[in-house]
């Protein structure tokens, strides 16, 4: 039986695919807009993405509150080794401290994925997985939008996990590669990962944003000395932030446990594998590798 810790691979009930990263090299446009209020947070990412003509985009959310906000957080499964907790609706308002979304198609319909941490009605940092029907409360919620070009997400239930995941397809081949899209599967590293994608795209500096996923427990450094272990068997990422240069990689993240409880601070390499599923974005940051990086307000998106 395999060891329910943190940093130890899960066994999934399905066959494991061969290939472990799915990735689409792409060109971006970044817009930037803040999300109205009463506005659906899906349908409002889904607008800004389709109206510039796009059908894909790596998402960070900012500051802001929510209106309707409904949740889950990572739990121990029945029949499998994760899943999420029952749905959490806080009774007051909350403040968006982070998050970030994958946006994409669902059996053609418009989809998002979304993790966000927030201050609840009681001054707590919370977080979780966010469902559908939320939206966004009195105060704007602030989004910058990476469009993929060259890719879409679509979500489909994995024959590994039982579990729906988003993947990216390629739709045409970029004029230049600015980003890649990715999805990690279960087991990977994600330390390991980003070094792979970033090395198959050329990239010799690159930058990781806008990515969400869940890692098996957590094991991160969050202080001098201080080393914190999240407990087993999941938790949710609402933001992987980072860098590469050569083979060097550095990541910050926040997260969620299954508790419930938010936790910050700096990856440690090789003691973070993926869950369930993690999409990923890494961008070129060295000189001369942005073709194409544009910013628009969300009124300029529309034209």
């Amino acid at each position: 039986m395999t060891a329910q810790r943190a940093g130890v691979p899960l066994q999934h009930p399905g066959p494991r695919t061969q290939e472990r990263i799915a990735a689409v090299p792409t060109g971006v446009t970044v817009v930037r807009a803040e999300l109205p209020p009463g506005a659906n947070i899906v349908d409002e990412l889904w607008r800004i993405t389709e109206t510039a003509g796009y059908r894909a985009a790596c998402v960070e959310l900012a500051h802001g509150s929510f209106g309707t906000l409904r949740y889950v957080h990572p739990a121990v499964g029945a029949e499998r080794p994760a899943f999420y907790s029952d749905t959490v609706e806080p009774a007051g308002p909350c403040f968006v401290l982070g998050g970030s979304a994958t946006v994409g198609n669902r059996d053609g319909r418009a989809f998002a994925h979304l993790h966000a941490t927030w201050l609840d009605e009681h001054g707590r940092i919370r977080g979780g997985h966010l469902l559908p029907e939320t939206t966004v409360g009195d105060v704007p919620i602030e989004a910058t939008a990476r469009l993929l070009h060259d890719a879409e997400y679509v979500s489909d239930t994995c024959p590994e996990t039982s579990m729906p995941a988003f993947t990216p397809h390629a739709l045409a081949r970029p004029a230049t590669t600015q980003a890649v899209a990715a999805r990690i599967l279960p087991g990977e590293d994600l330390h390991d990962a980003v070094a792979t994608v970033a090395a198959r795209a050329g990239f010799d500096s690159a930058v990781v944003r806008a990515s969400l996923g869940s890692a098996v427990g957590a094991r991160l450094r969050t202080g001098p000395g201080r080393i914190t272990e999240a407990d087993w068997p999941a938790t949710e990422f609402t933001s992987l932030t980072g860098t590469v240069r050569g083979g060097d990689v550095v990541l910050t993240a926040s997260l969620v446990d299954r508790n419930g409880d938010v936790h910050s601070g700096l990856l440690l390499p090789g003691q973070n594998p993926v869950a369930v599923t993690f999409e990923l974005y890494v961008e070129r940051a060295d000189p001369g590798g942005a073709a194409r990086d544009v910013t628009h307000t969300a009124e300029e998106a529309q034209a």
